[in-house]
Protein backbone atom coordinates (compact mmCIF):
# COMPACT_ATOMS: atom_id res chain seq x y z
CA UNK A 1 0.00 0.00 0.00
CA UNK A 2 2.77 2.18 0.78
CA UNK A 3 4.69 1.57 -2.01
CA UNK A 4 1.51 2.47 -4.49
CA UNK A 5 1.13 5.61 -2.31
CA UNK A 6 4.97 6.57 -2.49
CA UNK A 7 4.59 5.99 -6.66
CA UNK A 8 1.40 8.33 -7.07
CA UNK A 9 3.46 10.86 -5.07
CA UNK A 10 5.78 10.73 -7.28
CA UNK A 11 3.87 10.46 -10.28
CA UNK A 12 1.71 13.42 -9.04
CA UNK A 13 5.31 15.55 -8.10
CA UNK A 14 6.90 15.09 -11.40
CA UNK A 15 3.18 15.62 -13.44
CA UNK A 16 3.81 19.22 -11.01
CA UNK A 17 7.01 19.88 -12.24
CA UNK A 18 6.39 19.00 -15.83
CA UNK A 19 3.50 21.36 -15.53
CA UNK A 20 5.51 24.24 -13.95
CA UNK A 21 8.06 24.12 -16.45
CA UNK A 22 5.69 24.27 -19.17
CA UNK A 23 4.12 27.16 -18.03
CA UNK A 24 7.61 28.28 -17.64
CA UNK A 25 8.44 28.37 -21.49
CA UNK A 26 5.19 29.61 -22.07
CA UNK A 27 5.85 33.16 -20.08
CA UNK A 28 8.61 32.88 -21.49
CA UNK A 29 7.67 32.96 -25.61
CA UNK A 30 5.20 35.17 -24.57
CA UNK A 31 7.70 37.60 -23.23
CA UNK A 32 9.42 37.31 -26.60
CA UNK A 33 6.21 37.81 -28.45
CA UNK A 34 5.51 40.99 -26.57
CA UNK A 35 8.71 42.25 -26.94
CA UNK A 36 9.28 45.25 -29.00
CA UNK A 37 10.46 44.64 -32.95
CA UNK A 38 13.86 46.75 -32.49
CA UNK A 39 14.57 44.39 -29.78
CA UNK A 40 14.93 41.26 -31.72
CA UNK A 41 16.90 43.90 -34.13
CA UNK A 42 19.26 44.15 -31.55
CA UNK A 43 19.71 40.84 -30.66
CA UNK A 44 20.44 39.70 -34.35
CA UNK A 45 23.26 42.39 -34.96
CA UNK A 46 24.35 41.12 -31.94
CA UNK A 47 25.00 37.77 -32.69
CA UNK A 48 26.13 38.88 -36.22
CA UNK A 49 29.13 40.97 -34.54
CA UNK A 50 30.29 38.05 -32.08
CA UNK A 51 29.88 35.58 -35.15
CA UNK A 52 32.01 38.00 -36.64
CA UNK A 53 34.27 38.53 -34.38
CA UNK A 54 35.00 34.61 -33.84
CA UNK A 55 35.47 34.13 -37.54
CA UNK A 56 38.02 36.77 -37.68
CA UNK A 57 40.06 35.77 -34.61
CA UNK A 58 40.40 32.02 -35.49
CA UNK A 59 40.64 31.70 -39.43
CA UNK A 60 42.33 35.45 -40.34
CA UNK A 61 44.13 36.45 -37.01
CA UNK A 62 47.10 36.73 -39.44
CA UNK A 63 45.99 38.03 -42.64
CA UNK A 64 43.00 40.07 -41.68
CA UNK A 65 41.14 39.58 -44.59
CA UNK A 66 38.12 39.76 -42.19
CA UNK A 67 39.36 42.33 -39.78
CA UNK A 68 37.98 42.68 -36.12
CA UNK A 69 34.37 44.38 -36.01
CA UNK A 70 36.16 47.30 -33.96
CA UNK A 71 38.73 48.28 -36.47
CA UNK A 72 35.77 48.58 -39.23
CA UNK A 73 34.12 50.78 -36.81
CA UNK A 74 36.97 53.09 -36.10
CA UNK A 75 37.68 53.21 -39.63
CA UNK A 76 33.76 53.78 -40.07
CA UNK A 77 34.01 57.00 -37.76
CA UNK A 78 37.38 58.40 -39.34
CA UNK A 79 35.52 58.40 -42.90
CA UNK A 80 32.57 59.76 -41.01
CA UNK A 81 34.60 63.07 -40.44
CA UNK A 82 36.36 63.28 -43.95
CA UNK A 83 34.44 65.96 -46.28
CA UNK A 84 35.96 63.59 -49.47
CA UNK A 85 33.66 59.92 -47.93
CA UNK A 86 30.55 62.36 -48.13
CA UNK A 87 31.35 63.90 -51.56
CA UNK A 88 31.86 60.34 -52.35
CA UNK A 89 28.43 59.00 -50.90
CA UNK A 90 26.76 62.06 -52.66
CA UNK A 91 27.67 61.65 -55.73
CA UNK A 92 27.14 58.19 -56.26
CA UNK A 93 23.69 58.91 -54.39
CA UNK A 94 22.83 61.56 -57.39
CA UNK A 95 23.80 59.14 -59.71
CA UNK A 96 21.56 56.51 -58.38
CA UNK A 97 18.39 59.06 -58.06
CA UNK A 98 18.42 60.01 -61.79
CA UNK A 99 18.84 56.11 -62.44
CA UNK A 100 15.65 55.46 -60.19
CA UNK A 101 13.89 58.13 -61.67
CA UNK A 102 14.31 57.35 -65.21
CA UNK A 103 13.65 53.59 -64.87
CA UNK A 104 10.57 54.01 -62.77
CA UNK A 105 9.30 56.43 -65.49
CA UNK A 106 10.40 53.76 -68.20
CA UNK A 107 8.69 51.07 -65.68
CA UNK A 108 5.27 53.05 -65.08
CA UNK A 109 4.92 54.18 -68.75
CA UNK A 110 4.97 50.05 -69.62
CA UNK A 111 2.27 49.54 -67.11
CA UNK A 112 0.24 52.18 -68.07
CA UNK A 113 0.29 50.99 -71.75
CA UNK A 114 -0.87 47.28 -70.56
CA UNK A 115 -3.32 48.82 -68.87
CA UNK A 116 -5.25 51.08 -72.22
CA UNK A 117 -3.77 49.29 -74.42
CA UNK A 118 -3.93 45.21 -73.10
CA UNK A 119 -2.19 43.51 -76.11
CA UNK A 120 1.40 45.75 -75.23
CA UNK A 121 1.21 42.88 -71.82
CA UNK A 122 3.59 40.34 -73.85
CA UNK A 123 6.02 43.42 -75.16
CA UNK A 124 6.15 45.42 -71.81
CA UNK A 125 6.90 41.46 -69.84
CA UNK A 126 9.63 40.71 -72.42
CA UNK A 127 11.32 44.04 -71.80
CA UNK A 128 11.24 44.09 -68.14
CA UNK A 129 12.14 40.52 -68.06
CA UNK A 130 15.46 41.39 -70.54
CA UNK A 131 16.25 44.21 -68.45
CA UNK A 132 16.34 42.01 -65.79
CA UNK A 133 18.64 39.25 -67.40
CA UNK A 134 20.72 41.42 -68.73
CA UNK A 135 24.43 40.91 -67.12
CA UNK A 136 25.18 44.25 -65.34
CA UNK A 137 29.05 43.63 -65.77
CA UNK A 138 29.02 42.92 -69.36
CA UNK A 139 26.85 46.11 -70.20
CA UNK A 140 28.71 47.97 -68.10
CA UNK A 141 31.70 48.43 -70.14
CA UNK A 142 29.73 49.06 -73.45
CA UNK A 143 27.72 51.60 -72.31
CA UNK A 144 31.46 53.21 -70.39
CA UNK A 145 32.74 53.45 -74.08
CA UNK A 146 29.50 54.24 -75.55
CA UNK A 147 29.10 57.64 -73.51
CA UNK A 148 31.47 60.75 -72.75
CA UNK A 149 34.42 60.77 -70.65
CA UNK A 150 33.91 62.15 -67.19
CA UNK A 151 30.52 62.07 -67.03
CA UNK A 152 28.26 59.45 -64.48
CA UNK A 153 25.81 57.91 -67.55
CA UNK A 154 27.22 54.80 -67.03
CA UNK A 155 26.09 54.72 -63.62
CA UNK A 156 23.15 55.87 -64.05
CA UNK A 157 22.13 53.73 -66.80
CA UNK A 158 22.82 51.05 -64.89
CA UNK A 159 20.71 52.36 -61.36
CA UNK A 160 18.14 52.64 -64.11
CA UNK A 161 18.48 49.67 -65.86
CA UNK A 162 18.57 47.41 -62.16
CA UNK A 163 14.76 48.78 -61.08
CA UNK A 164 12.50 47.89 -63.74
CA UNK A 165 11.71 44.59 -64.13
CA UNK A 166 10.99 45.13 -60.01
CA UNK A 167 8.74 48.74 -60.81
CA UNK A 168 6.60 47.08 -63.86
CA UNK A 169 5.95 44.00 -61.65
CA UNK A 170 4.61 45.58 -59.06
CA UNK A 171 2.89 48.31 -60.90
CA UNK A 172 1.43 45.86 -62.84
CA UNK A 173 0.13 43.68 -60.47
CA UNK A 174 -0.74 46.99 -58.36
CA UNK A 175 -3.39 48.26 -61.35
CA UNK A 176 -4.52 44.70 -61.50
CA UNK A 177 -5.58 44.52 -58.19
CA UNK A 178 -8.79 47.12 -58.94
CA UNK A 179 -11.92 45.86 -57.45
CA UNK A 180 -14.56 44.73 -60.22
CA UNK A 181 -17.64 46.72 -58.45
CA UNK A 182 -15.95 49.51 -58.63
CA UNK A 183 -14.52 49.32 -62.40
CA UNK A 184 -17.90 48.35 -63.08
CA UNK A 185 -19.26 51.93 -61.53
CA UNK A 186 -16.97 53.83 -63.38
CA UNK A 187 -18.29 52.32 -67.11
CA UNK A 188 -21.81 53.03 -65.50
CA UNK A 189 -20.85 56.29 -65.21
CA UNK A 190 -19.92 56.99 -68.99
CA UNK A 191 -16.14 56.56 -67.63
CA UNK A 192 -13.28 54.99 -69.99
CA UNK A 193 -10.01 53.20 -69.74
CA UNK A 194 -8.37 56.11 -68.63
CA UNK A 195 -11.10 57.38 -66.19
CA UNK A 196 -10.33 53.83 -64.42
CA UNK A 197 -6.83 54.32 -64.03
CA UNK A 198 -7.08 57.62 -62.54
CA UNK A 199 -9.73 57.08 -60.40
CA UNK A 200 -9.63 53.60 -59.22
CA UNK A 201 -6.37 51.51 -60.21
CA UNK A 202 -4.04 54.24 -59.20
CA UNK A 203 -5.49 54.27 -55.66
CA UNK A 204 -5.54 50.47 -55.42
CA UNK A 205 -2.29 49.97 -56.34
CA UNK A 206 -0.37 52.16 -54.64
CA UNK A 207 0.48 49.71 -51.50
CA UNK A 208 2.27 47.43 -54.30
CA UNK A 209 3.87 50.62 -56.21
CA UNK A 210 5.45 51.66 -53.05
CA UNK A 211 6.52 47.67 -52.31
CA UNK A 212 7.96 47.30 -55.80
CA UNK A 213 9.64 51.11 -54.91
CA UNK A 214 11.36 50.00 -51.70
CA UNK A 215 12.46 47.15 -53.46
CA UNK A 216 14.05 49.22 -55.87
CA UNK A 217 15.61 52.16 -54.05
CA UNK A 218 18.52 49.90 -52.89
CA UNK A 219 19.05 48.02 -56.36
CA UNK A 220 19.32 51.50 -57.74
CA UNK A 221 21.97 52.51 -55.62
CA UNK A 222 23.80 49.46 -55.84
CA UNK A 223 23.77 49.89 -59.46
CA UNK A 224 24.91 53.09 -59.36
CA UNK A 225 28.33 51.91 -57.19
CA UNK A 226 28.96 48.95 -59.77
CA UNK A 227 28.67 51.84 -62.95
CA UNK A 228 31.47 53.77 -61.26
CA UNK A 229 33.42 50.63 -61.33
CA UNK A 230 34.13 51.66 -65.74
CA UNK A 231 33.66 55.24 -65.69
CA UNK A 232 36.79 56.90 -67.21
CA UNK A 233 38.43 59.95 -65.80
CA UNK A 234 35.97 60.62 -62.82
CA UNK A 235 37.98 60.43 -59.38
CA UNK A 236 34.71 60.99 -56.44
CA UNK A 237 32.23 57.97 -55.41
CA UNK A 238 31.87 54.95 -53.57
CA UNK A 239 32.93 52.71 -56.52
CA UNK A 240 36.40 54.60 -57.24
CA UNK A 241 37.12 54.80 -53.40
CA UNK A 242 36.23 50.44 -53.21
CA UNK A 243 38.41 50.50 -56.50
CA UNK A 244 41.24 51.55 -54.32
CA UNK A 245 41.32 50.45 -51.75
CA UNK A 246 40.90 47.14 -53.32
CA UNK A 247 44.53 47.87 -55.14
CA UNK A 248 46.05 49.10 -51.87
CA UNK A 249 44.56 45.43 -50.28
CA UNK A 250 43.41 47.74 -47.83
CA UNK A 251 40.93 45.06 -46.51
CA UNK A 252 39.55 47.38 -43.08
CA UNK A 253 39.32 50.09 -46.01
CA UNK A 254 36.98 47.59 -47.95
CA UNK A 255 34.76 46.50 -45.05
CA UNK A 256 34.28 49.81 -44.30
CA UNK A 257 32.74 51.19 -47.55
CA UNK A 258 31.01 48.37 -48.21
CA UNK A 259 29.06 48.93 -44.53
CA UNK A 260 28.31 52.23 -46.14
CA UNK A 261 26.47 51.38 -49.34
CA UNK A 262 25.08 48.64 -47.63
CA UNK A 263 23.65 51.88 -44.78
CA UNK A 264 23.12 53.89 -47.70
CA UNK A 265 20.95 51.19 -49.52
CA UNK A 266 19.21 50.23 -46.24
CA UNK A 267 17.94 53.88 -45.68
CA UNK A 268 16.78 53.99 -48.87
CA UNK A 269 14.66 51.21 -48.20
CA UNK A 270 13.50 52.59 -45.18
CA UNK A 271 12.75 56.25 -46.69
CA UNK A 272 10.46 54.63 -49.48
CA UNK A 273 8.56 52.31 -47.13
CA UNK A 274 8.19 55.27 -45.07
CA UNK A 275 6.79 57.34 -47.94
CA UNK A 276 4.27 54.33 -48.30
CA UNK A 277 3.41 53.76 -45.02
CA UNK A 278 2.20 57.71 -45.15
CA UNK A 279 1.10 57.51 -48.38
CA UNK A 280 -0.99 54.68 -48.09
CA UNK A 281 -1.84 53.69 -44.50
CA UNK A 282 -4.43 51.32 -45.04
CA UNK A 283 -1.97 48.50 -46.45
CA UNK A 284 -0.17 48.47 -43.11
CA UNK A 285 -3.53 48.58 -41.23
CA UNK A 286 -3.05 51.59 -39.68
CA UNK A 287 -6.17 54.22 -39.43
CA UNK A 288 -5.84 57.51 -41.92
Amino acid sequence: MSTELDHELGESIALDAETARGRGRARMLGSMRSAPPWAGAIVGIVLIVLVWWAISAIFFARSQAVPYPSSVAVALVRDLADPVFWSAIGNTAAAAGWGYLWGNVIAFALAFLVLLVPWLDGLATQLAVVCSCVPLTAIGPIVAIMTQVGSHATSIFLAAISVVFTSVVGALLGLRAASRSQLDLVRAYGGGALTELIKVRLVAALPSIFAALKIAAPAAFLGSVLGEYYLLNVDSGLGIQLLAAQSDNASVRLWALAFTCAGVAGFAYWAIGAIGRLVSPWSSGEAR
